[in-house]
């Protein structure tokens, strides 16, 4: 049984490196250009090792592994990197939050938002960086044949639908982000320490901001539960574990209005099993009916 075991699992590791080169291009993607050094893999925690700082968002949002492949032509560099998410969601959710404001290049087979110094490109559960440390327009095709031929060998995935928790009324283009956890929240907003909205490492929210009109721009955050009993839950650690800067004005059993330390307010409620929250309002909101 134990040899059997290993011979598994030896298996499973030669299906992983073959399913890792079948993304890499080869020597001669465009003319003249070649694999500088061999394919480097990093799993898991590992990923500590590649980025310096920044990690956590791409473990909160279920990181798998990165391939990454240097490649030369003369003094010349591009370098690949794969990241493999466990769902196209948490693709999707890790584009987002890496994207900026979506630039696409002409002539990539992916959703893309790129420019000559680094292409930023989503397909599926896979997340993909092509850097051009030069950041020269000269190599713009180049980087463009390799993503292309990464790009053939990834499955398209589409993720689940959670744009339609969003009210479409008022919602600017580019501004819908994801988040799995207290990593991906705090670049939207303090809310608390933690996991302040009980997502334990599975439950993706979203965020949009709007144009409300004579009111300002303001931020919107949903997060919707498995059940009432779930949100119900959710809710009481939020308004138990406010942050200290937070300073609630009136609250009910199912919502409560807030102040920020800018003097900007916030509404928190429960709606069913969802939890919405409102913040950086320039006008104090009243509490739902």
């Amino acid at each position: 049984m134990k040899k059997l075991g290993l011979a598994a699992s030896g298996g499973l590791l030669l299906i992983g490196l073959l399913q890792a080169g079948s993304r890499i291009p080869p020597d001669a993607f465009a003319p003249g250009w070649k694999k500088a050094e061999g394919l480097r893999t990093f799993a898991g925690s590992r990923l500590f090792d590649h980025i310096d700082g920044g990690a956590e968002l791409y473990l909160e949002f279920g990181f798998r592994k990165l391939d990454v492949q240097r490649y030369m032509k003369g003094d010349d560099e591009l370098v690949l990197e794969i990241y493999e998410m466990e769902s196209p969601e948490a693709g999707l959710g890790l584009y987002l939050m890496k994207c900026g404001k979506e630039t696409p290049v002409p002539g990539l087979s992916a959703r893309n938002s790129s420019e000559p110094a680094q292409f930023t490109i989503l397909k599926g559960r896979s997340f993909l960086h092509i850097n051009n440390s030069s950041g020269r327009g000269d190599l713009v095709p180049a980087m463009t044949e390799l993503a292309n031929r990464a790009l053939a060998a990834i499955p398209d995935e589409e993720p689940r639908d959670f744009i339609s928790l969003l009210p479409p009324a008022g919602l600017l283009d580019g501004s819908i982000v994801l988040f799995r956890g207290p990593v991906g929240l705090q670049s939207l907003f303090t809310l608390g320490e933690g996991d302040i909205l009980d997502q334990r490492g599975r439950l993706f929210g979203i965020s949009g901001t709007y144009d409300g009109g004579a009111e300002g721009r303001f931020v919107l955050i949903v997060v919707s539960y498995a059940d009432e009993e779930a949100a119900r839950a959710a809710f009481l650690n939020l308004s138990g574990r406010l942050d200290s800067y937070l300073k609630i004005l009136k609250r009910t059993d199912t919502a409560f209005v807030f102040l920020d330390f800018q003097n900007k307010f916030g509404l928190a409620a429960r709606r069913g099993r969802r939890i919405e929250i409102k913040v950086r309002l320039s006008r104090e909101p009243g509490l739902p009916g």
